[in-house]
């Protein structure tokens, strides 16, 4: 027998109360919770090698620095020679050169140079960067002015030459010193120039080039030349013996 309306609803509320009573529920699905694929972005901490900055170059005892502000120039235009955070740099153009406002005749010198190095340039025997650094610059100032030069020039580092119409000078120079002391263009070559009443001793890097007797000039400015080729010279000092 079917059961009046009222009836059948009546027993559906009196079984919905008697399951709340019992502390029965229906069951719901629970909300799935997102979880990362495999695929999902990762945190990576990757490892970056610090260089860190060079020290404020201190020169040794004894020894002070040479800056642009104790050089006049001969042969240059505004732009020829710039001073740097610890050097000089010139473009290389027009051709002259820099001289010290003080005479010097007993004194070591030392600095560090470096010439650009060329895109795609392969060997270096066949790079043609040229410049100067000069002693005993006497007499009126030309192109190029009487003294004594220690090459700059790259394939012939650390010769010693006489300049300006200057007597030649007794040299021993040894080329498989320089060869083996050189560094590849573009990186910072160390000159160290003796001088001693007109006796000349020249090293690149820590290793003895050059050599040279003395001759009639003995006393006179420093320089540096501009020789058609951009360079950078630093940490230029001297000390007077």
């Amino acid at each position: 027998m079917t059961c009046p309306l009222p009836d059948r609803l009546a027993v559906c509320l009196s079984f919905s109360l008697c399951l709340q009573l019992a502390g029965c529920r229906s069951e719901v699905p629970a909300s799935k919770t997102s979880t990362p694929s495999a695929t999902s972005a990762e945190t990576t901490t990757v490892a970056v090698d610090v260089v860190p900055a060079e020290p404020p170059f201190e020169p040794e005892s004894g020894f002070h620095k040479l800056a642009l502000d104790q050089f006049d120039a001969f042969g240059a235009e505004p732009e020829t020679w710039t001073s740097t955070d610890d050097g000089i740099a010139c473009t290389g153009k027009p051709r002259g050169y820099l001289y010290s406002k003080t005479q010097y005749q007993n004194f070591t010198m030392r600095l560090e140079y470096r010439f650009p190095r060329p895109e795609g340039l392969k060997d270096d025997s066949k790079f043609k960067g040229n410049t100067g650094f000069l002693v005993y610059v006497a007499g009126e100032h030309k192109l190029w002015p009487m003294c004594i030069e220690v090459q700059g020039k790259h394939i012939q580092m650390a010769a010693i030459k006489e300049n300006g119409g200057a007597e030649p000078v007794t040299v021993e120079d040894n080329e498989t010193a320089r060869q083996t002391a050189r560094k590849p263009v573009g990186q910072w070559n160390a000159i160290e120039v003796i001088s001693k009443n007109g006796e000349l001793q020249v090293s690149l890097n820590g290793i003895l080039i050059s050599k040279s007797l003395p001759d009639f000039l003995s006393e006179g400015a420093i320089g540096i030349q501009a020789e058609d080729h951009p360079f950078e010279v630093r940490r230029m000092r001297i000390r007077t013996e």
